[in-house]
């Protein structure tokens, strides 16, 4: 769509070529297709650009206050349908649907009218701010006209006995007809969700403003705009999740949780609903939790090398091992693949989570559930009477949880468990604040591990480029170091130049050194000065290999990793510069290299530096 704009706007001269170049770049820098930026930005006239498709694409170019729009017209497509797509039918041609459009090549808005109209489009063109006064004007008159604006709707049919709520897409979208505000409600919560499912969303905000609602979707870690819905609409659609999580649709003036089980195309998603008062209403943020198969460490991210050392932590026969790093950085599923290449024939595997993620085959896994007094260390305490040999927790939050895991690591167990810090040497100086000895510590860790996820370049518009000068110069970096990669943008990773995410991985055992350093005290600088001589690949070398390998960006590294400067003095002693990224290409050809090996003159060199 975006390379016909730009000829569009290249052959109506609505742009010089400088200032579409200047639009192109700015665009792509805020990861924006490039109508969308023209719209936010206001860079067009919204009459020039109407103009420019008139002319370009000889359509008819039409002012909806001087249009007779038909009611037959409006009751062909929902309202909540023509406020996404920024569209309005105005009347039938025969067996078309005449429709006025802001973006007459927006072929997946087409799509979406034709499929819920059983109607072929015929296109007209109108300013987008005349779109969206005719839309609040014509559909007024039919839907909120029912239903007063301060008043709640009436609640919607309560889910099925066994608390699951089947959604189907086909279904939900054949035949949408705007009868009532809470049958609209049902219609739009049912798109939101499925469209949050393809694309593969981990969270939904509904958020209310001033005079409509933005609903935003959280892809591959990142909030992206998805839908505007006029702010009546918006009391509607909260009181059709609340009956779904079974909240009270009549409290506005307190926080609310609760749950909806539903499946879709026969996969299971578990969601967690959260609502919050706030200046403007209520926002409603949906998590969708799929209960997928678990990754293999190799798809997460991890090299040859990184999966044995886990494998020699993970096959102990007793121990602790922490995963650490930021909410939503891809904990709980890191240790859910570690579980899954441990055999459960002959172990007895025990996890407590919150919630319950991934479905571990031959584990019992048990959710916490803290209004019932079931919590971390409650459960952690019972748990070690049910002969257990693999514990995993779900976090360590308190004191007690942390001492009673460290108490089964030392007893014959193996634990896994993860903590929010933002390094490996971090959780250290966690742990000991929260009451672990460091004796303790170091005799009951077998590992400590950090990560960040990081979006992966889309493979589909992959090419090289040049970063930023202000990324190159957070990473001490030169332009021509290598060959950078990013994505151009396309239909298949929503112009966004991602698809997908790359774990970045810092692995850290506890040498004698190490364990000397802990027992003694020392503060944490010196400690991650210790890990540094050590040769410990931290977060910045690792991260900056995925970026050489092609795989992420220095603007990704940047957004996700806290740079700090004893990384680069680290880095400059292991000279990471002059590395390869052999072990992560080959990795992701299925082929295993050999590390290559270094002279002893060279190793004695750096020792000494």
């Amino acid at each position: 769509m975006s390379q016909t704009l730009e000829m569009v706007l290249r052959q109506t001269a609505t742009l010089t070529p400088d200032e579409l170049a200047a639009s192109l770049g700015r665009a792509r820098a805020r990861n924006l297709p490039l109508w969308d930026f023209l719209v936010l930005e206001r860079q067009i006239p919204e009459d020039v650009l109407a103009n420019a498709f008139s002319k370009a694409l000889n359509l008819p170019r039409v002012y909806i206050d001087a249009t007779s729009v038909e009611a037959a017209a409006l009751e062909a497509v929902a309202g909540w349908l023509a406020h996404k797509h920024t569209c309005l039918p105005i009347r039938f041609a025969g067996k078309a649907l005449v429709l006025a459009m802001a973006n007459p090549l927006d072929s997946m808005a087409i799509h979406d009218v034709q499929f819920a109209s059983s109607r072929r489009v015929q296109t007209v063109v109108a300013s987008r701010t005349d779109i969206l006064l005719g839309i609040r004007r014509c559909y007024s008159s039919t839907d909120r006209a029912k239903v007063e604006p301060e008043t709640e709707p009436p609640p919607a049919p309560e889910p099925a006995p066994e608390e699951t709520c089947v959604f189907s897409i086909e279904s939900e979208r054949a035949e949408p007809t705007p009868s009532t505000d809470a049958s609209t409600a049902v219609e739009l919560c049912s798109q939101i969700m499925n469209d949050a499912i393809k694309l593969g969303a981990s969270d939904i905000h509904i958020e209310a403003g001033a005079s409509e609602t933005r609903v935003r979707l959280r892809i591959d870690g990142v909030l992206r705009e998805y839908l505007h819905i006029p702010d009546w609409m918006r009391g509607a659609l909260l009181s059709r999740i609340k009956v779904l999580g079974k909240l009270d649709i009549a409290e506005h003036r307190i926080p609310q949780d609760g749950r909806i089980h539903h499946q879709v195309h026969n996969q299971r998603i578990d969601v967690r609903i959260s609502t919050l008062p706030t200046q403007f209403g209520e926002k409603a943020v949906l998590r969708l939790l799929r209960s997928a198969d678990t990754p293999t460490l190799s798809a997460l991210g991890f090299s040859d090398d990184e999966v044995t050392l886990l494998d020699e932590a993970l096959y102990q026969p007793q121990g602790l091992i922490l995963v650490t790093g930021p909410t939503g950085g891809g904990k709980s599923t890191t240790l859910h693949s570690m579980l899954a290449r441990r055999p459960s024939q002959e172990i007895n595997i025990v996890t407590i989570e919150d919630p319950i993620e991934y479905q571990v085959a031959g584990a019992t896994q048990v959710q916490v559930n803290v209004k019932a007094g079931v919590t971390f260390a409650s459960c952690l305490r019972a748990i070690l009477r049910q002969d257990p040999d693999v514990i995993m927790v779900g976090e360590i939050r308190d004191k007690e949880t942390a001492e009673i895991a460290f108490h089964a690591a030392l007893t014959g167990h193996l634990v896994l468990t993860t903590l929010h810090t933002n390094s490996s040497i971090g959780a250290i100086a966690r742990l000991i604040e929260l009451g672990v000895k460091p004796t303790m510590l170091t005799a009951a860790t077998n590992l400590i591990m950090a990560q960040r996820l990081a979006r992966r370049i889309c493979a589909k518009c992959r090419e090289p480029y040049t970063p930023t000068a202000e990324g190159l110069r957070k990473l001490q970096l030169e332009p021509n170091s290598w060959t950078f990669q990013h994505g151009r943008g396309c239909e298949a990773c929503g112009h966004t130049g991602y698809s997908g995410r790359v774990g970045i991985f810092e692995i850290l055992r506890l040498t004698p050194e190490l364990k000397e350093l802990v027992n003694s005290g020392s503060a944490e600088r010196r400690l991650k000065r210790s890990t540094s001589s050590t040769g410990v690949r931290l977060l910045l070398d690792d991260g900056l290999a995925k970026v050489r390998a092609g795989l992420t960006t220095i603007e990704e590294l940047v957004r996700v990793i806290r740079i700090e400067p004893e990384d680069f003095v680290a880095w400059e002693s292991r000279k990471l510069r002059s590395l390869t990224a052999d072990h992560l290409l080959s990795a992701a050809a299925g082929r295993t290299v050999k590390p290559r090996k270094r002279k002893r003159r060279r190793l004695a060199d750096d020792k000494t530096h």
